[in-house]
C-alpha cells in the first residue's frame, strides 16, 4: 500500500532569499540524519511512505526543489548545481551536520554534485534510478522518452498515472494500484506547471559529473532496476565503476521507481546501508 498520507505539519526555511518547504520525521534519539532529494516532476510528497519508516529511527528530511510543491516558484533558468548549492544551504540552516543523502533520478544527479561541491556535508549516498550524465551516458528508450514528454493538456493527476505506468516495469497496476492513486494524488496537491517543468528538463540536460566522480569519497550505495527504461541500467554500472567503493544493486523486472514497485525491498536496503555507517 502506497497511499500514505502526509500528515507532518508544513516546514519552511529561508534559503538563499527564498522560502524552501520539506517534511521533518524525527524520533526523540535519531541516529543520524538523511535528506531525500526529488526526481523530475516530483515533490517531497513522493518520498512520503519512505520518510515516514526511516523517520522511526533517523531525523528524515524531504524538501521541495526550488520551482516545485510548496518552495518558492522562480522565473529563471538554473542548474543541478544550483539545486546542490539549495541542498547545502538548506542543510546548514537546519544545522544538520553531514547527513546521508538518498537521492532518485534528478534528485540523484543532485546528491552526486552535493557531494563533489559540499563534501563536508555528506556522510553517505544512496544513489538511485540515476546517471552520471555526458556524452557516455546510455540514453532512455523510446518508453522512457514517452513519460518525459507527455502532453501537458493532460490533467495533472492523470498524466502522473501515465508517466508512472510507463516508468515502471509491466504489471505494476495490477499488483499494486494504490501506487496510481498514490501519483495522481501527489500531482493534483502538487501541481508542476510546464514553465518549471522545463526548467528542470534543461538543467538535467546539462548534467555531467563523469570526470569528477573519483573524488567522491563517502559509502555509497546504487539501487537500480533491471528494466528501467528512461535511465537504462548501464548508467548506474558506470556509476559504480567510477565511485570508489560504490556497491550496486540491481532489481530484476523493476523499473525507474524502485521504491514504489520494491518498496519492502528497497527500505531493507536503505535500512541495511544506514544502519552500517550511521
Amino acid at each position: 500500500m502506497n497511499t500514505v498520507p502526509d500528515t507532518s505539519p508544513l516546514n519552511t526555511v529561508q534559503v538563499s532569499g527564498r522560502s524552501m518547504a520539506y517534511t521533518e520525521i524525527c524520533p526523540q534519539s535519531p541516529k543520524a540524519t538523511v535528506l531525500f532529494l526529488a526526481w523530475l516532476g516530483g515533490s517531497r510528497l513522493g518520498w512520503q511512505s519512505v520518510v515516514g519508516e526511516i523517520g522511526k529511527d533517523f531525523r528524515a528530511l524531504a524538501p521541495d526543489h526550488r520551482d516545485t510543491g510548496d518552495s518558492q516558484m522562480v522565473e529563471d533558468a538554473y542548474t543541478l548545481p544550483d539545486l546542490a548549492d539549495d541542498a547545502a544551504e538548506f542543510l546548514k540552516a537546519l544545522q544538520t551536520g553531514p547527513v546521508f543523502v538518498v537521492g532518485l533520478s534528478m534528485g540523484g544527479m543532485v546528491a552526486q554534485h552535493l557531494a563533489l561541491r559540499h563534501p563536508e556535508l555528506v556522510r553517505g549516498l544512496v544513489l538511485v534510478s540515476t546517471t552520471a550524465g555526458g556524452a557516455g551516458g546510455t540514453p532512455a528508450t523510446e518508453r522512457g522518452r514517452n513519460a518525459l514528454f507527455l502532453s501537458t493538456e493532460i490533467e495533472a493527476g492523470e498524466r502522473a498515472r501515465q508517466a508512472l505506468a510507463l516508468m515502471a516495469a509491466d504489471g505494476l497496476l495490477e499488483r499494486d494500484p494504490a501506487a496510481f492513486d498514490a501519483a495522481q494524488h501527489n500531482a493534483e496537491q502538487h501541481p508542476q506547471s510546464a514553465e518549471s517543468y522545463k526548467r528542470q528538463f534543461r538543467a538535467i540536460r546539462s548534467h555531467d559529473t563523469t570526470a569528477e566522480l573519483s573524488q567522491i569519497k563517502v559509502p555509497t550505495l546504487i539501487l537500480h532496476g533491471e528494466t528501467d527504461d528512461l535511465i537504462p541500467l548501464p548508467n548506474a554500472q558506470r556509476l559504480a565503476e567510477s565511485v570508489s567503493g560504490a556497491d550496486l544493486k540491481t532489481y530484476p523486472q523493476t523499473g525507474h521507481m524502485p521504491q514504489v514497485e520494491r518498496r519492502d525491498e528497497f527500505l531493507a536496503d536503505l535500512r541495511g546501508f544506514l544502519k552500517q555507517y550511521a
